[in-house]
């Protein structure tokens, strides 16, 4: 699995930052790890120097065999948060995607009304 981790000129790309991204997506993404060819992370300050609350981005495209790309991104006031969040988002698309890419449908919950109604009394 290659991950490449990129910044934008407002953030600091520093093989402290590559090293900790590359650690924690191997451990989130180890069950994956056959399937996942490519990760790229990328972060981004929206308002640069004036600041903000919500202002750090995480886009991250992950790329499968044998299925599209998948990308996600969380805005969050520091990075850490920011690549958290888009770490979460990132799980829940894979396995949602690798569910339906195996065939797996949803199961309706049974209507427990309907049937208590037809047992016999």
């Amino acid at each position: 699995m290659n991950i490449e981790v990129r910044t934008d000129k407002h953030i600091e790309n520093t093989a402290k930052l590559a090293d900790y991204v590359r650690a924690l997506l191997t451990q989130k993404f180890n069950r994956y790890s056959e399937k996942l060819t490519h990760i790229e992370v990328h972060f981004s300050d929206e308002n640069a120097d004036k600041g903000g609350d919500r202002d750090k981005r995480c886009a991250i495209e992950a790329r499968a065999a044998g299925l599209k790309p998948i990308g996600v991104s969380h805005k969050a006031a520091n990075i850490d948060i920011a690549l958290d969040g888009a770490i979460e988002k990132l799980q829940h698309s894979f396995e949602h995607a690798f569910a339906k890419h195996n065939g797996s449908k949803h199961v309706p919950r049974p209507d427990w009304q309907e049937q208590e109604a037809a047992l016999p009394e």
